[in-house]
């Protein structure tokens, strides 16, 4: 399991675990070239009430290497 972390710009956090697949579907969408909002959009969710300033990945990968990405929501 790996850890999701949003901050919101209202000053709150969300955290929840998420499956490691998370990472897979990551790592392809920057391949195609997604990032910042439209990553994060596409990863978890277009549907924010109070919009993220940023999500945090946090935890292990498959090949047992340590994750620890920040992605602005900009």
């Amino acid at each position: 399991m790996i850890k999701i972390s949003i901050r919101f710009v209202n000053g709150s956090l969300q955290e929840y675990p998420e499956s490691k697949e998370l990472l897979s579907r990551l790592t392809k969408l920057q391949k195609q070239g997604y990032e910042g909002k439209e990553l994060i959009n596409t990863l978890i969710t277009d549907d924010w009430g109070v919009p993220p300033l940023s999500v945090e990945i946090v935890g292990k990968a498959p090949d047992g290497s340590d994750v620890n990405l920040q992605i602005y929501y900009s």
